[in-house]
C-alpha cells in the first residue's frame, strides 16, 4: 500500500503565527537570525523562536519560505510555523512553497497573507511521517549539493582574489626575492623563493614539483621572471622596480548601460542588470558575455561578473578593456578600488566615471597581466561550470517539488522502504 495520502486544511497539518516586531534601533549586536519576508534581514542577541523553524512572507514579499537551521526571530511581515504538530519539519518546509499564497491575500495595496485564510486552505499530504522524511530527502539533496557548490566557488573565488592580491597590490614575490638576496642567496635563490611566493609550495613541494610535473615547473619559474627584485618609491606607494603609475582611464572605458523599463521587457533568458544586481530578463542583449558591470546609481560601486550575454539598465556602467588588458585581470583590478566609497551625488548616490578614471595604479607589465590570466582562467571555468550545474539542479528539483508533494509522484510503498532502511 502507498502513503496514506489524506486531504485537510493546512491548519490541520501545521499552525503559523505571525512573527514579532523589532526595529533596527531596538536590535543589539548577536548572533541570532533576524528574518523578514524576503529572508535574513539582519541579527540580534535574543530569540523568539527555537529551531528548527520555517518562515514564509506575510505581507511585502510573500511566497518566499525559509528554513531557520538555529533559534531565530521572525519578524511581524512574516508567519511561522509555530506547530508542526508532529509532521516532518522539512516536509512542511518544502511544502509551503508549493502553496499559492496571492490566493490567501487580503490587501489590495500592499501584498499580503491572511493567517486565518491560509489555515482553510484545502490540501493533501502524506499521513506517514517517515515518507514524509523521504519526500523532503530527496528534494533536500539538490539543496545541499547546490550549497556545496556555492561554497566551493565562494572559496575558489577567493583563492582569485587572493592571487591578484600577493601579486599585484603586496607584491609578495617581489619582496621574496628581495629578502632571499638580503640573506645572503644567489639570484638562482631568489627566483626560488618567489616560486614559492606565487605557488603556495614549499621547498620541498616545490623540488617535488620540478620531478614529477616538470612542464608545470618551468611554467611557473616563467612567471616568477616576470617579477623584479627590488622596489622603487613613487607618488601612490612603493611599487615594483621598473614599473611606473598610469591612471585607470588607460586600461579600461566605463560605458553607460541602457534603459529598459520593466514594461518594455519581452520574455527571454538575457539577464537584465541594475546597480543592485540581476533585477529580470529580456529577449535582447546590450552586451555580448563575458563581461563587467559596475553600480552607477542607487548601489554604488557593485561589482558583478556575468558569463552570459547581458543587458546593464541605465543605472549601471559596464567594462571595455583597453589593449593588452583581459576582461579578468580588470575584474579583479575594479574590486581593489573602493568604488563603493566613491558617491558624487548627495541626493541619490551616484559614481562618477571620470573620478574613476583619474585613479591612478601601477604600471602592471602586459606578460605578467597574461600569466595572471591563465592562471585566473582555470578557476573561473571551475566557476562557471558549477553555476551551471547548480542552476540544473535547482531547476530538476523545482520540477520534483510540486509533482512528489503533491503524490503526482510516488515513492515506493512507505512500509517496505522503511522496513528496508531499518534492516540495514
Amino acid at each position: 500500500m502507498l502513503a496514506d495520502w489524506a486531504e485537510m486544511e493546512l491548519g490541520e497539518l501545521i499552525e503559523l503565527k505571525r512573527g514579532y516586531d523589532l526595529p533596527k534601533n531596538n536590535r543589539n549586536d548577536g548572533d541570532i537570525p533576524v528574518i523578514s519576508s524576503s529572508g535574513e534581514s539582519g541579527l540580534h542577541d535574543v530569540y523568539k523562536v527555537r529551531a528548527p523553524g520555517v518562515v514564509t512572507g506575510r505581507y511585502g514579499t510573500i511566497g518566499d519560505v525559509f528554513f531557520a537551521e538555529k533559534d531565530f526571530w521572525p519578524l511581524n511581515t512574516t508567519l511561522y510555523v509555530k506547530d508542526f504538530k508532529g509532521n516532518d519539519h522539512f516536509f512542511v518546509y518544502y511544502f509551503l512553497k508549493t502553496i499559492s499564497y496571492s490566493d490567501y491575500s487580503d490587501k489590495a495595496a500592499v501584498p499580503g497573507v491572511n493567517r486565518n485564510h491560509l489555515h482553510k486552505a484545502l490540501i493533501k499530504v502524506p499521513r506517514n511521517v517517515e515518507y514524509q522524511k523521504l519526500l523532503a530527502e530527496i528534494l533536500r539533496g539538490f539543496d545541499l549539493k547546490i550549497t556545496l557548490n556555492t561554497e566551493t566557488n565562494q572559496t575558489l573565488e577567493a583563492i582569485a582574489q587572493a592571487i591578484f592580491k600577493s601579486w599585484f597590490v603586496d607584491f609578495e614575490p617581489v619582496k621574496a626575492k628581495m629578502a632571499a638576496l638580503e640573506a645572503g642567496g644567489t639570484a638562482e635563490e631568489a627566483e626560488r623563493a618567489a616560486m614559492c611566493a606565487i605557488s603556495g609550495k614549499d621547498e620541498a613541494a616545490l623540488t617535488q614539483l620540478q620531478t614529477e610535473q616538470p612542464d608545470a615547473y618551468a611554467e611557473l619559474a616563467e612567471t616568477a621572471a616576470l617579477f623584479p627584485s627590488a622596489m622603487q618609491d613613487s607618488e601612490l606607494v612603493e611599487i615594483p622596480e621598473g614599473w611606473d603609475i598610469q591612471r585607470l582611464e588607460s586600461l579600461i572605458e566605463l560605458a553607460y548601460g541602457k534603459a529598459l523599463k520593466s514594461i518594455d521587457r519581452i520574455e527571454g533568458t538575457v539577464p537584465v542588470y541594475g546597480s543592485g544586481g540581476i533585477n529580470g530578463t529580456h529577449c535582447k542583449a546590450l552586451v555580448q558575455g563575458p563581461g563587467i558591470v559596475i553600480g552607477r546609481k542607487g548601489t554604488v560601486g557593485s561589482i558583478y561578473w556575468e558569463q552570459s550575454d547581458f543587458f546593464p539598465i541605465d543605472t549601471t556602467f559596464y567594462v571595455k578593456t583597453k589593449e593588452n588588458v583581459t576582461l579578468e585581470f580588470a575584474f579583479y583590478l575594479i574590486q581593489t578600488l573602493g568604488l563603493n566609497d566613491m558617491n558624487t551625488d548627495a541626493a541619490v548616490p551616484g559614481l562618477n566615471r571620470n573620478n574613476v578614471y583619474r585613479l591612478e595604479v601601477p604600471g602592471f607589465p602586459n606578460e605578467l597581466i597574461k600569466s595572471f590570466t591563465k592562471v585566473v582562467s582555470s578557476i573561473s571555468k571551475a566557476i562557471q561550470n558549477l553555476k551551471v550545474e547548480s542552476n540544473t539542479l535547482a531547476e530538476a528539483r523545482d520540477n520534483l517539488l510540486p509533482k512528489l508533494l503533491s503524490g503526482e509522484l510516488t515513492l515506493p510503498p512507505a512500509e517496505t522502504v522503511v522496513a528496508d532502511a531499518d534492516s540495514v
